[in-house]
């Protein structure tokens, strides 16, 4: 297929259960103009059989070995450049595209847009839908508030993470040109907010078209980085009436940065994050006082001190509630 209109693309890892279930759900799509790109970033043999027997047997099927271990958002970029599709969607291997996905995001795709984006249900590791749970992620990120079509000003979306990755088509061209930040494994906001800040139109459907698998083995579990997230972010300027979204998205990113350097031993750079202008000066009160504490601390114990006065304070913490439920 030498120009579908939608690519899906799909960066696995050694994960061949669930992308049966995520390659089988862009095939059965009610659009069938579109691509599948696999986007194998592991050593799997089983992973690689099944993927080479999807492509002999479905010519939109294109199987990708990456050239290197690449994770996730080195990968959405290798399948980004690989894509023919006038649009393209970045979907993990464990979630699940809905049969008209393709079909109601493309159908708003006019011209001028750059981005189309639609709610999500959330379903379990087993696949079960999660019905309450994903109506309270909708308000969360408060989708439940954006009339559908074109958004007047997509910056305020962006900031307020109401765009999520697993249920939006972006214009393959300016995936291309921006690509994903490296290091984060967590790139789409930061790729969406340089978008918007461009003056890039995005449209919204409120309609459930895909699932978000939730579970423990999902490769944000294995540890955010949202501190080099939040020092991405505070470099993308915003004008002064966004500056309120734009600091309340990124206080809360930067408090956690200087958490996750502190637990590295990282603490040149969790003084850094203290130090900007974005770190909040109010809330999280307990959480502010014992980065202040350990910081203040010499050196050689200071990352130590931290990770075991975190550790007590878990432990506190769960021993309270086994209290409380019994």
């Amino acid at each position: 297929m030498s120009s579908p209109r939608l690519s899906v693309c799909i960066p696995t890892y050694e994960r061949v259960a669930y992308l049966r279930e995520a390659v089988v759900s862009a095939q059965n799509q009610s659009e069938p103009n579109v691509e599948i790109l696999i986007g194998d970033d592991g050593d799997s043999r089983e992973l690689r059989d099944y993927a080479e027997a999807a492509a002999r047997d479905d010519a939109r099927v294109r199987y990708l070995k990456t050239p290197e271990r690449l994770r996730l958002a080195r990968n959405w970029t290798f399948l980004a450049h690989q894509a023919r599709g006038e649009f393209s969607t970045f979907m993990g291997d464990d979630d699940r595209l809905l049969p008209r996905f393709a079909e109601r995001l493309l159908g708003e795709a006019s011209s001028d847009v750059a981005v189309v984006f639609s709610n999500h249900f959330l379903i379990d590791a087993g696949g079960h839908r999660l019905s309450e749970q994903s109506e309270l992620a909708t308000r969360h990120y408060r989708r439940h508030e954006l009339a559908p079509g074109v958004l007047p000003d997509a910056r305020v979306a962006v900031w307020r993470n109401s765009v999520p990755m697993s249920s939006a088509i972006v214009r393959t061209a300016h995936v291309q040109r921006l690509e994903f930040k490296p290091d984060i494994n967590t790139p789409e906001i930061e790729l969406f907010a340089r978008l918007a800040g461009e003056g890039a139109r995005f449209s919204f459907v409120p309609e459930y078209l895909c699932e978000y698998r939730t579970h423990a083995g999902s490769e944000t579990t294995s540890g955010l980085t949202l501190d080099r997230l939040a020092e991405y972010l505070v470099e993308i300027p915003v004008p002064p009436a966004l500056e309120h979204e734009k600091r309340a998205c990124v206080e809360r990113l930067v408090l956690a940065g200087v958490s996750i350097r502190l637990r590295r031993g990282d603490l040149d750079g969790a003084r850094r994050l203290r130090g900007l202008t974005y770190y909040p000066r109010k809330g999280a009160l307990h959480a502010r006082a014992l980065q202040r504490l350990c910081l203040a601390l010499p050196d050689r114990v200071a990352a130590s001190a931290f990770r075991e006065i975190t550790r007590l304070g878990q432990e506190a913490r769960r021993a309270l509630s086994n209290g409380v439920s019994r």
